[in-house]
């Protein structure tokens, strides 16, 4: 991955996002076996439906949130949140809210799947080269440009949905056909590059926090009154919670500067763009314009995520492990059935 950093500058986004898989291909492979037997094949199952499942639980609860956020976001006026939900409102009523709701799921069913997995096996192939926390770090780092290159179009297409295309009250497949129509299949990919630099810091900051919140949690004392305390609120929720508040914080300029590359002209340098914009609309209304409500609608979606996927994981974990009782059971009695032939 270091050397991929040093050999994509200055490249464009074909040859980028090809340098980029084939590293996380060869990461992959060289690192960390593929599941070679049934129980390998049963966790990565696990980790993968739990993701989906955390994925679009998590996004349709914040979607009226999320619609809003976005359009304060790309916005280049002054209106505040109150004016523009009364005019998202205007537009279509309350189903104005969850306009493009659809892509956004369809989007992140494969991006969560993608990335709780993903994170899975980075730490894995980690874990052991370098510290615990630098692998947490660096795992969800990749974990997110992972998704991100994958489901990269349908990421666009939900973002130009819920702003643009607000108005124009047009299904996914339709509203894809009308865009690669109109502009072409590289619209799809617009604002790749600042996409990836910036869901790199946010997700080693979000995974990475939420791990190593859950590691410091595993090993305190039965007896500690810290453990008490995080057990009464649920140690997902609140973990899941302050690393997405604090991920959202550290790296939002970069979130507005990809999110307007998407709907508007996209500059090579996502710093350059960061500079103009604080230069022309100022630092608090313009890198982090809507940054309040970006924070409110991130805590409660990172805490359902994990909440989520933590619970789905548990589920599918117990019933793998029912499973196998059976299975057991059932070759135990077999092996049984001929001695008891014979006697």
């Amino acid at each position: 991955f270091l050397r991929l950093a040093c050999c994509c500058a200055g490249m464009s986004w074909p040859r980028f996002i090809l340098c980029l898989l084939l590293s996380i291909a060869h990461a992959s492979a060289a690192k960390s076996a593929p599941p070679s037997s049934r129980s390998d094949r049963s966790v990565a199952a696990r980790h993968l439906l739990s993701g989906a499942a955390a994925g679009a639980i998590s996004n349709t609860v914040v979607a009226p949130l999320d619609i809003l956020r976005l359009n304060l976001i790309v916005s280049q006026d002054k209106r505040g949140a109150l004016r523009m939900a009364r005019d998202i409102y205007a537009r279509g009523g309350l189903r104005a809210f969850w306009h493009g709701n659809a892509a956004d799921v369809i989007r992140t069913v494969p991006a969560s799947a993608v990335r709780f997995y993903s994170f899975a096996v980075y730490k894995a192939a980690l874990l052991g080269a370098v510290p615990a926390a630098t692998a947490s770090l660096l795992s969800g780092g990749f974990a997110g440009m992972s998704a991100m290159a994958v489901c990269f179009p349908l990421e666009t297409v939900r973002t130009r949905m819920a702003t643009l295309g607000a108005a124009e009250g047009v299904r996914l497949v339709e509203y894809t056909r009308k865009l690669v129509q109109s502009e072409g299949a590289a619209a799809l990919y617009r604002g790749l590059t600042p996409s990836l630099i910036s869901v790199m810091p946010y997700f080693a900051v979000r995974f990475g926090a939420y791990d190593i919140m859950q590691r410091c949690y595993a090993g305190l004392p039965p007896d500690d009154e810290r453990r008490r305390l995080l057990g009464t609120l649920s140690p997902a929720a609140t973990f899941g919670m302050l690393a997405g508040m604090a991920a959202s914080s550290l790296t939002f300029p970069f979130e507005l500067v990809r999110r307007r590359a998407m709907v508007g002209p996209s500059e090579a340098n996502p710093l350059a763009a960061m500079v103009r914009i604080a230069r022309e609309e100022g630092v608090r209304r313009g890198l982090y314009k809507g940054f309040g409500l970006s924070l409110f609608k991130v805590a409660p979606s990172s805490a359902v995520t994990f909440v989520a996927y933590e619970a789905c994981f548990r589920a599918l974990t117990r019933l793998a492990e029912s499973w196998e009782r059976e299975e057991l059971l059932r070759a135990q009695l077999e092996l049984e059935a001929p001695d008891t032939a014979t006697a």
